[in-house]
């Protein structure tokens, strides 16, 4: 620690010139240091590709989007006016590496490009990481330091998005500008801006994204499995959580909880001759019997969200090949803050095109609502909303239907916490991808 610390004080009285070099001697001394005490965030960052700053870049450190990879930017200038010591500067690599793991830089990509929503998305995504870290830079946020700009409860060690909820909604109240909210504060607060740069997340809104998702997932099963049972074993509770996503659940094909869905309700017993009678299993001329499966499908396409009428027919043309194997009964609805029954149709077993009716606001709930009424005695139905995911954050189901969710954007935008039934991205396959990027 010693040794970061005299890094640092030698960065300070270097010259201009000296800087970078002494930049790359700090930054390799504090991998060393974190791969002898921290192996998990000294494993992440020897991985990580570390570029040169540009000149606009005015924070010390901060990730950087490419087209493979996320990256780290460090600003050999912004660092050596800092007044860190070694213990802070660790604090730092610490918190760049919890962000991607958090994919906080993803998440948040198209966020903090709207000037009123930068300062934030910032305020909200390090409170969340620092309130798992000690020795920070002075005027570090954490949910305590936002519960005193704020002059109101702040739970601590809550997701990013909870945070960011509660600071949206002080923001309508305080009606604050948007140069205010870009500098970080009310006031002209000026709380950490100095500290992690986000500026680089902005390039992340690209066609790359799936690759650089891949990439962070590999990164971190190649740390996990470059450390030691002991060493995993130690991890704290909140990082062991992130992990487990990446190194054992695999991204949920939707085609997949669809079939999974058509398969689970029972619609009487059929005769099967590979089935022993259980009455006379003796005879084996008396067939057994089988549960037969089908059941009522009732799909809700959102006619506010993002989706176009191709993206929609590609989706719906998708299910009707699965009618071909399950013999379901499939109605289509448009919905926005209502469902438009009259506009319902039948999906046959062959691809049809849809053609949009409505376009106002998304009203989740109306489904549910219309839920009675259009599956009147079925309950047991499978229930698949088609959108981008952006409404109200809580609906209130209204009959025991199995429910999907198929999202034209990340999981992690829904809007519904928590959701009733399955929420699925389609942002993970291929070919929904590739028709998207058709259509720009």
């Amino acid at each position: 620690m010693i040794s970061l610390t005299a890094d640092l004080q030698r960065l300070h009285r270097g010259s201009a010139a000296d800087q970078p070099q002494l930049t790359q001697q700090l930054y390799r001394h504090g991998v060393l240091y974190l791969l002898q005490h921290d192996p998990f965030y000294g494993h992440v960052l020897s991985r990580l590709r570390v570029i040169p700053a540009t000149a606009q870049q005015r924070s010390p450190l901060g990730l950087v989007a490419s087209t493979s990879e996320w990256q780290l930017q460090l600003q050999p200038r912004a660092l050596a006016q800092t007044d860190w010591t070694g213990a802070q500067f660790l604090a730092m690599l610490r918190h760049t590496v919890l962000h991607l793991l958090w994919r906080h830089p993803q998440r948040y990509a198209s966020a903090v490009q709207k000037p009123a929503l930068a300062g934030l998305v910032r305020w909200a995504t390090d409170a969340a990481v620092n309130d798992y870290l000690t020795d920070l830079p002075r005027n570090a946020v954490t949910s305590r330091r936002l519960g005193e700009l704020l002059q109101e409860p702040v739970a601590p060690q809550q997701d990013s998005a909870v945070y960011l909820r509660q600071l949206r909604h002080w923001q309508a109240q305080q009606a604050q500008t948007d140069q205010q909210l870009t500098l970080g504060g009310p006031a002209g607060e000026t709380t950490g801006t100095a500290a992690d740069g986000h500026a680089g997340w902005q390039r992340a809104t690209d066609e790359a994204a799936e690759t650089r998702e891949q990439w962070r997932a590999q990164l971190f099963q190649g740390v996990a499995s470059a450390l030691s049972a002991k060493q995993r074993g130690t991890l704290p509770g909140h990082i062991q959580a992130a992990l487990q996503p990446t190194l054992q659940r695999p991204a949920l094909d939707w085609r997949a909880v669809l079939k999974r869905g058509l398969g689970q309700v029972p619609a009487g017993r059929q005769a099967a001759y590979g089935r022993f009678n259980r009455r006379q299993p003796v005879r084996m001329d008396l067939p057994g019997q089988i549960v037969r499966t089908w059941q009522r499908v009732a799909v809700f396409v959102d006619e506010s969200g993002s989706m176009g009428n191709q993206e929609i027919s590609y989706l719906l043309g998708q299910m009707a090949t699965l009618l071909a194997v399950y013999p379901a009964q499939v109605t289509v609805y448009p919905f926005d803050t209502v469902v438009d029954e009259t506009w319902g149709f039948r999906l046959e077993k062959r691809p049809q095109r849809l053609l949009r009716t409505g376009g106002g606001g998304t009203r989740f709930q109306a489904v549910f609502d219309s839920l009675p009424r259009l599956l009147a005695g079925q309950a047991q139905s499978l229930v698949v909303i088609l959108t981008d995911g952006y409404g109200e954050e809580h609906v209130r189901p209204t009959l025991p239907v199995t429910v999907v969710w198929l999202l034209t954007s990340p999981v992690t935008e829904f809007s519904v916490t928590p959701a009733p039934g399955t929420v699925v991205s389609l942002t993970a396959d291929p070919q929904w991808q590739a028709l998207r990027r058709s259509q720009t």
